[in-house]
């Protein structure tokens, strides 16, 4: 069994020393028992403290990558570039604000191995955070998750997870993925919840608040389109193909009060009704096209410009 463990950072620098000590430690005991072999990914997130002189000093005798983005580009793309730099099967996401405890690593991937590898996902049942600014956002973003995707995670904010490399394509993700990773992923796959130790933060500062409820309910509504088999492709076209039966059957209509009732077209709204279904039809296809190029746009951007550099110590 191999783990690649990826920390996405940003502005950390009072705390990465720790994180990393910890993490080896945590290795080590696993190591103990199992013959296992691990990698760890730090990923600076354009950090404008000394976050990056600081990783780029460690000396570890468990292989180290970093991978250092050319701007501040968010914690979900920096997981992602972490996870695509990430050289083992299977992958370990946690933060690096030391709020998540790498002991919880170790009976993580017990579970992961007994229950034959699901999404194994953390659970912080007791958090050390302010609660009007941290714990209640995230109490109101969990419930909107629940409802929006029926998922069952009673805490998708939580960063600490254990899953295969291979159940994540960069292309399919977008947003926050790092907080709708349940809710993204394939519905096939079978998700483990473990409740997990948090600490409060000692050093730094946090960099979300109440506005994240806005931002996933932005998510959520096009993950509802995207990762929906029938998309918004089938969607908006039912749309565009009601809106042109319907400018079809009024002018059918038209013709007959014209022929049979001798009425005249303009003693009626019809003929503007038959515009403005006609016009919503194109309307709906044009969209549909244009989403369907700024799709394939994202996806050979992600295939062809890399916005970080990877750096082996």
């Amino acid at each position: 069994m191999n783990f690649s463990i990826v920390i996405p950072l940003y502005n950390e620098s009072d705390n990465v020393i720790q994180l990393n000590n910890e993490i080896i430690s945590s290795i080590g005991l696993i190591k103990s028992n199992h013959d296992f072999n691990f990698e760890i990914i730090y990923i600076d997130d354009g950090s404008t403290d000394s976050t990056y002189t600081t990783i780029m000093g460690l000396k570890n005798s468990i292989q180290t990558i970093i991978v250092k983005n050319y701007q501040n580009l968010s914690q979900s793309k920096s997981i992602l570039n972490g996870i695509e730099a990430s050289n083992y099967e299977n992958i370990i996401l946690m933060d690096g604000d030391l709020q998540n405890d790498s002991k919880d690593i170790i009976k993580m991937i017990d579970l992961y191995l007994k229950e034959k590898f699901p999404v194994v996902h953390g659970f912080r049942k007791f958090r050390k955070d302010p609660y009007l600014t941290k714990i209640l956002p995230s109490k109101i973003a969990n419930f909107i998750v629940r409802k929006f995707t029926n998922s069952k995670i009673k805490d998708h904010g939580c960063s600490l997870k254990i899953f295969k490399k291979d159940i994540i394509k960069s292309s399919n993700f977008f947003g926050d993925f790092h907080r709708l990773f349940a809710a993204q992923i394939n519905k096939n796959i079978r998700i483990v919840e473990i409740e997990v130790n948090h600490r409060p933060r000692v050093k730094g500062f946090s960099n979300y608040g109440f506005e994240r409820i806005f931002k996933i309910l932005i998510d959520l509504i096009f993950i509802n389109f995207v990762t929906n088999k029938r998309s918004y492709f089938y969607t908006l076209g039912i749309f565009g193909l009601s809106s042109f039966l319907l400018s079809a059957l009024i002018t059918i209509y038209i013709f007959y009060l014209k022929f049979f009732e001798d009425k005249s077209f303009i003693e009626t709204p019809l003929p503007i009704l038959v515009i403005f279904f006609a016009l919503s039809g194109l309307i709906f296809f044009s969209i549909i096209l244009v989403m369907e190029n700024i799709k394939k746009f994202f996806q050979d951007q992600n295939t062809k410009n890399k916005d970080y550099e990877i750096i082996n110590l």
